[in-house]
């Protein structure tokens, strides 16, 4: 069972064990207890085995196309899998004509991330990436705000005439979160059915100007990750009435864990699963060294060719083996979290597919326009995309190789260890509560494949063999229905039959 365990991350109860450990040995260095040479190799190791398991993700990426490959380089291995989670709802933003199948629907590329470091943790370096592929839209923007304060300036000078200047609805895409409901609602309404984008460095801005409006900011997300309607009614004609059919709007945070749990405070209302969480590696203990990333022109450059052609592309596609990837992954986790009546884990799986593959998409046009370019040069790739506007549909359909496809499996899993490493616990808490009708209450922690009731259990058991090891994993609460209703799952599913001595036996060809 320990050989079959899925190889993620390391677990956070054992990085918790290694770094009491690590701490243990550097006092003892310090006072002069045991070998000195032993501490300070056992202390190196420790070290050198979190390195490694930062770049975990990292070294099971492909190479990957022009603009994420650069955007990566920019700030370095360790925050590779961070940065393809910021980028990827800009990149989402510019391609805001493309839609594509997912499980039979058509989706936008509508993503919602969230960067988590604690302070000094490396964060800042993806704020010149996310400039870089925004650098077009927010030149636009610039000029349309300009417009505005002519007509601010024009609205002061005529504020006692009877004739006022007519107030300009301008398609302003990039919005700050420093804002009200009332504004960032008619911001939204502006922006002529195309994407909206917004990007924080510090989350406490979203923390402390919504405070009072945290469930506003929540329910327009939500919509917002959906792409459906979004209303705003007001009485007052002054006031702002919005009526926007499809809202279009890619979010993406930084800030520390502290400030996300102040962002995302409900784990009932699926806010929580819309968002794409993203770690920064811990390096509290990294010897402070020369940054060796900062973005360079060249680099600059050729996000900003891809950002630039990627507004080109519209129209719906189906991606048939993306969205077989996207089925293979969700039943493997489902059988996974089945054995180990695992809920939490299961449900979380749900909204990582889809999210995941939005994100392939935006991943693979990349690879598209990266092909065009050089086979085209970057003005015949233009050229090329506006005389034949369906000619990356089916370059798209040629680049879901299985190479290309194994990314979409670092994606999953790589969010689905984020979203239990940060909400699990509370998630839990959340549905036990009085105030939360919930069918199971109990409290648990991590564990894996080969700690799971199901493998706990001999090939063949009886019922209180099964409730013994329910109570084990679950704790007391783990009550006689829940564990026959358990049993009743695996044997639907094929994992387990009933022999005639009314025993349960593991089916064969599932072991």
């Amino acid at each position: 069972s320990a050989l079959n365990e899925k190889i993620t991350q390391m677990p956070k109860r054992l990085k918790d064990v290694l770094s009491a450990i690590r701490q243990e040995r550097m006092k003892q260095g310090n006072a002069g207890g045991g070998s000195a040479a032993d501490n300070e190799a056992l202390v190196n190791a420790l070290d050198e085995a979190n390195a490694k398991d930062d770049l975990f993700y990292y070294n099971a990426l492909p190479k990957l196309p022009q603009g994420i490959r650069d955007s990566i380089s920019a700030v370095g291995p360790a925050l590779a899998l961070p940065v393809i989670t910021a980028i990827c709802p800009a990149i989402g933003m510019l391609a805001t004509g493309v839609k594509v199948s997912v499980h039979g629907k058509m989706n936008s590329l509508n993503l919602i991330s969230y960067i988590a470091g604690d302070f000094a943790s490396g964060k800042g370096s993806i704020d010149p990436v996310i400039d870089a592929w925004t650098s077009e839209v927010k030149e636009m923007d610039k000029m349309y705000q300009q417009k505005e304060d002519e007509w601010r300036a024009k609205k002061r000078a005529a504020k006692n005439k009877k004739e006022q200047p007519e107030e300009p609805k301008l398609p302003v895409r990039c919005l700050t979160l420093n804002n009200t409901v009332a504004n960032l609602a008619e911001r939204l309404a502006n922006t002529e059915g195309k994407h909206a984008f917004s990007f924080t460095p510090e989350a406490d801005t979203v923390a402390q100007k919504w405070k009072s409006a945290m469930s506003d900011f929540s329910v327009m997300l939500r919509q917002a990750y959906d792409g459906t309607s979004y209303e705003r009614e007001a009485r007052s004609a002054d006031a702002v009435n919005v009526h926007i059919d499809r809202l279009l709007w890619n979010v993406v945070m930084c800030g520390t864990p502290d400030a996300l749990y102040r962002v995302v405070s409900n784990y009932t209302d699926g806010f929580q699963s819309r968002i794409i969480v993203a770690k920064t590696p811990d390096n509290t203990f990294t010897p402070l060294s020369d940054n060796m990333y900062v973005m360079n022109e060249r680099q600059r450059d050729r996000i900003i060719q891809i950002a630039h052609l990627l507004p080109l592309l519209t129209g719906e596609v189906v991606l048939p083996k993306l969205e077989d990837k996207g089925r293979e992954w969700l039943e493997q986790i489902r059988l996974e979290t089945m054995k180990n009546d695992d809920k939490v884990k299961a449900r979380q799986r749900f909204r990582i597919c889809p999210t995941t593959m939005r994100m392939m998409t935006c991943i693979m046009l990349c690879k598209v326009l990266e092909t065009l370019i050089q086979k085209h040069g970057f003005n015949g790739a233009e050229k090329q995309l506006k005389e034949s506007p369906d000619l990356w549909k089916g370059m798209l359909v040629k680049t879901q190789t299985p190479t290309m496809l194994n990314v979409f499996d670092v994606l999953a899993d790589y969010q689905l260890d984020n979203a239990l490493y940060f909400f699990r616990s509370r998630i839990e808490d959340a549905f036990s509560s009085k105030n939360y009708c919930s069918q199971s209450p109990y409290d648990r922690t991590h564990r894996g494949k080969n700690d799971s009731i199901f493998e706990r259990l001999d090939v063949t058991f009886t019922f209180e063999q099964a409730e013994q090891q329910s109570v084990a994993v679950k704790g007391a609460t783990a009550t006689h229905e829940t564990v026959r209703q358990m049993l009743k799952n695996w044997k639907r599913q094929g994992l387990i039959s009933i022999l005639p001595d009314k025993r349960y036996q593991k089916v064969t060809s599932i072991i």
